[in-house]
């Protein structure tokens, strides 16, 4: 009866600890898998901002690229009308120091090979006054593709050459001072280079693009 009761005390003792042992464990076990869960949703809630952030990245880099590409079709289409309001102050331009350098052969014997007014196309205007005024033209057709420094140049050679319209005009009314004629000739070359000084100024503004 005694090595009963005493097996049935280690038993019970067992059976005791047995509890407390998978008590312990069951806790253990569960502390590990919500710690687990925990870590894998935390894993998925970061993941996700990545995510989320990549998108907004990738948005924002489509968006600047469309910015860009109309930024650059716009400069395009600028230093296009830019270009062709220079092509037609060039050709005007041009055929200005045409007639001041014909006009100073016809004033000034410089031999058989010098240009004067009689060599000059019907194209070319004949006078300072009638050049000034088609310059002036394209100056109030096409302002807006000019920058303010291409208005000052051309103004700047209006302002120079007014002289020339006066004396021009004097002569055209029938007098032949040869002293006025003489004086006209340094006023003629003076033009010429000013002339290629307006064109190179203007060449200047275009502001080509990666020059």
């Amino acid at each position: 009866m005694t090595g009963v009761m005493f097996f049935l005390q280690i038993l019970i003792l067992l059976g005791i600890g047995c509890v407390f042992l998978f008590r312990h464990y069951l806790f253990s076990y569960s502390a590990e898998k919500g710690k687990n869960l925990a870590t894998q949703e935390d894993i998925e809630e970061i993941t996700r901002k990545i995510e989320d952030v990549k998108i907004a990245y990738l948005t924002e880099i489509e968006k600047l690229k469309i910015d860009l590409s109309l930024l650059s079709k716009k400069q395009d289409i600028l230093l296009d009308e830019k270009i062709r309001v220079f092509k037609k102050l060039q050709k005007q331009l041009v055929d200005f120091k045409k007639y001041c350098e014909a006009s100073v052969g016809s004033h000034d014997a410089r031999g058989d090979f010098h240009p004067t007014l009689d060599s000059l196309t019907s194209e070319v205007y004949t006078s300072t006054l009638l050049h000034l005024t088609a310059l002036h033209y394209i100056m109030q057709e096409d302002f807006i593709f000019l920058s303010k420094k291409s208005k000052d140049i051309l103004n700047d050679l209006h302002s120079r050459c007014v002289t020339i319209c006066n004396i021009e005009l004097y002569i055209s009314s029938g007098n032949t001072d040869s002293e006025l004629l003489n004086s006209a000739i340094p006023m003629y070359e003076n033009s010429i280079k000013l002339i290629e000084q307006c064109l190179q100024g203007l060449y200047d503004e275009l502001r080509f693009p990666n020059e």
